[in-house]
Order: structure tokens, then sequence, then C-alpha cells
């Protein structure tokens, strides 16, 4: 019986020829804790990945009205290389805004891009 699953090399060819597809580049930003001198820390992000190549789509997002003021949050996915780093308390910083990594969908068999949810800050 002729094994009909991909091979190593197939997956290598899919996986390389998906980046084609990401024409969009972004910044990854991780959060790290910076004393103040005080005893406390500062809050502040850093390009932990920069001229990532991606894919940023629209994906819908939510409004809400408080003290009478509209809020509009929109929602956006993201797409990068199976083997790029990206954690759900990352940011992402592109052409179009700054967001928030609220899910990363990963750890998939045959994986050949990996996708986050984010949302716009």
């Amino acid at each position: 019986m002729v094994n009909r699953l991909l091979q190593n090399n197939d997956l290598s060819y899919i996986r390389n020829e998906s980046i084609k597809a990401m024409p969009d580049t972004v910044s990854i930003q991780r959060q790290t804790s910076v004393a103040d001198g005080q005893g406390g820390f500062t809050t502040s992000w850093s390009n932990a990945y920069q001229n990532v190549a991606a894919r940023v789509i629209p994906s819908g997002g939510s409004e809400s009205i408080d003290a009478g003021r509209q809020d509009l949050q929109a929602d956006a996915m993201l797409t990068v290389a199976y083997d790029q780093s990206v954690e759900q308390t990352d940011r992402v910083v592109h052409s179009s805004g700054t967001y928030e990594v609220r899910f990363v969908e990963d750890g998939k068999s045959w994986s050949t891009a990996k996708r986050c949810q984010m949302r716009r800050l």
C-alpha cells in the first residue's frame, strides 16, 4: 500500500510557499517590567521580533457606549509562519495600529501557518 500522507519535503514546500501569501510586515512586542527605583515596577513593551512577514485581516469588532462616549474595538486575524514565536501576552504593531494578542491557534498537525486573534488597542 502506498503512503498517501504528506512527506517532510512536501510539508516544507507548503510552509515555504505560504510565506508568499503574507504581504504585511509586523513587529511583535513583549512586555517587560523595569524597576522604578522606589521598590515597584513599571511595565513597558519592547520589540521581540521585527519585520515579521504576516497577513493582518480585519475580522469584526465590537461597540460600546460608556458615560456617553462611543468606543469601537476592532478585531483582526494575524497569520504568521508556523514556527514564529507569538504569545497570548504579546502585542503586534502593524501599519493599521497596535493590537493585543487574545488567542494563539497553535499545535496542529502539519501546521503551515500560525493564526492569532487580536484586538486593536
